[in-house]
């Protein structure tokens, strides 16, 4: 009977927080896992990749500026004989048509003995000199059109080789560096498991 209301006495008592076995601390509680993923360091874990420092991109500013001046150069390269070849050919054919006159005239002048002979060397001299002249201005034009319009396109073929090396060059260190921005590292701690008897 004693033991009875010895046990509703104590049931119908108020608890105190003086009466837990564990003493209250001042600060905020942490619970037992957030403890340990901060006291105890991931062994095996890999360290965090920095950034690209700035001299990554300023690499990829010099190649982007510089792939953008060898393609503004190459476009600005024509290929095909200059202009003032062209003109020197024509007005070579337009000359070189006088000796198809002046030739046969001078020829027979020379041969010809006769009263006209003055006449026709007077013609026939000055009209194949003017045909010589385009003969000659036609060979000069298409020969230093052709050296001209060759070595354009051997720099332009320089300019693409070295633009294509660039560009390679580039998108190789824009993965590079887009590699290293998009790499994120997620730790996953292993905390060992106690088991506590009570």
């Amino acid at each position: 009977m004693l033991s009875l209301l010895a046990a509703v006495l104590l049931a119908s008592a108020p608890t105190s927080p003086s009466l837990s076995l564990l003493t209250p601390e001042d600060g905020p509680a942490h619970s037992a896992r957030l403890l340990g993923a901060q006291q105890a360091p991931v062994v095996g874990a890999p360290e965090s990749t920095p950034f690209p420092d700035g001299g990554l991109d300023a690499r990829i500013q010099e190649l982007t500026q510089r792939v953008g001046l060898l393609q503004e150069e190459i476009d600005g390269i024509r290929l095909g004989r200059p202009r003032s070849s062209k003109i020197m050919t024509t007005f070579g054919f337009i000359l070189g048509a006088a000796l198809l006159f002046g030739l046969p005239v001078l020829i027979d002048g020379l041969l010809d003995s006769g009263t006209d002979q003055d006449l026709k060397l007077i013609v026939g001299v000055p009209l194949t000199i003017v045909g010589v002249v385009g003969v000659v201005m036609v060979v000069v034009g298409f020969s230093r059109g052709g050296r001209i319009a060759r070595e354009k396109k051997a720099r332009r073929d320089a300019l693409v080789q070295e633009k294509t090396q660039l560009e390679a060059e580039l998108r190789d260190l824009r993965a590079r560096r887009n590699g290293m921005r998009t790499r994120q590292w997620q730790p996953r701690p292993s905390l060992p498991l106690i088991a506590v008897n009570f």
